[in-house]
This record gives structure tokens, C-alpha cells and sequence, in this order.
């Protein structure tokens, strides 16, 4: 159901993830809800609602059916950082998820056995040429205006750390996936499973190799600082709202 104010849900895992969106988006009306923090701003159309998660993916998965069940948001947003896949990221570039595989839960060589319930997609293979001409409009914006890459592609997501060449060329090879994080597919598949439209945005904090945990700690804060405002752009700037009349338009 089309709500008169789109109501839009943010998934923030880490504690510093939750407290740079509340910052970068400008959000107040802080409360506990079911043991998380939850914070909001209602303007022009648009009611923003973000929760500090909890890392990994049983946390945002509960996290998100708890956005859901009281909130009842037109979109879901899963954000925060992850590790660089394919050679061509550089850190601080943002990726817009479209696929998610979720990797952890067999070998990668059985994953095709089950494939069906460890992937999931985002909104975004079921967008119009419209739909996908303002999502690339946005995209160029942010390169033009903020002066960092911004890439479309799939997510490897997984509870393990990825630090090993091997396992991360393997990840960017099977499934065509640029970045990798740990909750993606969770909060994408809570999304699903309740009908809700979700999109994924996250900001590289690291190359994925030896180096994670010193690159992860010199970069966070920093990625985050980038992606927020970038977001805010997305949401504040109309063209959520564009693309979600696109596909009101398809049905």
C-alpha cells in the first residue's frame, strides 16, 4: 500500500554506523525500542526511520522485521561498510547492491544447490528503462557532485571476514560480487519475505586482503562520513520518490 508520507526503514549494524547516519541524516526523536535505539525525521513526504541493528545477520534481520512489523516502511534500506571484491574499487567508493548471495551457509561449489534461498535481490533487475535511467542520473550526480565512485553491482554476503586472496577472488569470480559485507542478504531477505521493497547502499572501508582489520579501523568513520550525505541526496533530493513512482507505474 501506497502511504501519503513514504515511510523508509535504515538498517545500521555497528553502533558507529547508526550514530553517522543519525548525524549525516539529521535525525532526533531518539528512543529504545525492543532493546535498540531508534531515531527519525519526518519532512516534505518522507518519514526516515533508522536502527541501530546489531552486527551481523541475525541482528538485522530481527532488526528489520522489527522496522516492519511497527513501522510498516515502503522501502528498506541496508547500509554501512564492506570490503572491495573486484580490483576496480577503490576505498570510499559506494556500491547500490543489486544482487545478494549469501555465501557462509555451504561451500561456495554447493551453492548452486541451493541458490534459490541464499540469493536475493534488491529492487533494483526490477526497475523500467525509466526507473534505471534516474538510478544512473543519480548515479552520475554523485560522481560529478561528490567526487567519488558510485557502482551498481552484486554483494558477497557472509559472516566471515574476508582476508584471504583466494577467498575473495573465488567470491568476485562465482558470483560477480564487487563488494562483501556480513548483513546484506539478511536484511534484504527479511525485506522479502514481507513483500517490503529494499535497496542496499554500502561504502568500501577496506581491500579485503591481509590488511582488513588496519584498513577497517583507519577508514570507517571516514567511508561512513561519505556515504550518509551521499544518501541523504538519494532520499532529500526526490529521487527515491522517482523511483519508486516507476515502479508504481509497471504494476
Amino acid at each position: 500500500m501506497r502511504h501519503t508520507v513514504v515511510t523508509v526503514g535504515v538498517i545500521c549494524p555497528a553502533p558507529v554506523e547508526y550514530r553517522t547516519c543519525r548525524e549525516g541524516l539529521r535525525l532526533s526523536n531518539e528512543v529504545k525500542l525492543a532493546g535498540r535505539l531508534v531515531s527519525s525525521r519526518s519532512e516534505k513526504g518522507m518519514k526516515i526511520i533508522a536502527v541501530q541493528a546489531g552486527q551481523g545477520k541475525t541482528q538485522c534481520a530481527s532488526a528489520t522485521q522489527l522496522i516492519i512489523d511497527r513501522f510498516e516502511p515502503e522501502m528498506i534500506l541496508d547500509v554501512g561498510g564492506a570490503g572491495a571484491l573486484s580490483p576496480e574499487l577503490a576505498i570510499f567508493d559506494i556500491v547500490c547492491g543489486e544482487y545478494a548471495y549469501e555465501y557462509d551457509i555451504c561451500t561456495i561449489e554447493k551453492f548452486p544447490c541451493y541458490a534459490d534461498d541464499l540469493t536475493t535481490s534488491t529492487i533494483l533487475p526490477d526497475l523500467s528503462e525509466e526507473g534505471k535511467d534516474i538510478l544512473h542520473q543519480f548515479e552520475e550526480q554523485v560522481k560529478s557532485e561528490r567526487s567519488t565512485g558510485f557502482v551498481i553491482g552484486n554483494i558477497a554476503s557472509g559472516e566471515r571476514v574476508v582476508e584471504e586472496k583466494a577467498l575473495r577472488e573465488e567470491l568476485h569470480s562465482t558470483f560477480q560480487a564487487v563488494a562483501c559485507n556480513w548483513e546484506s542478504s539478511a536484511v534484504l531477505k527479511a525485506a522479502k519475505l514481507n513483500g517490503v521493497k529494499a535497496m542496499a547502499f554500502r561504502v568500501i572501508t577496506d581491500k579485503a586482503g591481509e590488511k582488513v582489520a588496519e584498513e577497517i579501523k583507519a577508514n570507517w568513520k571516514k567511508a561512513l562520513m561519505i556515504l550518509y550525505p551521499v544518501l541523504e541526496d538519494f532520499l532529500r533530493g526526490g529521487w527515491l520518490l522517482r523511483i519508486l513512482d516507476s515502479l508504481k507505474k509497471q504494476q
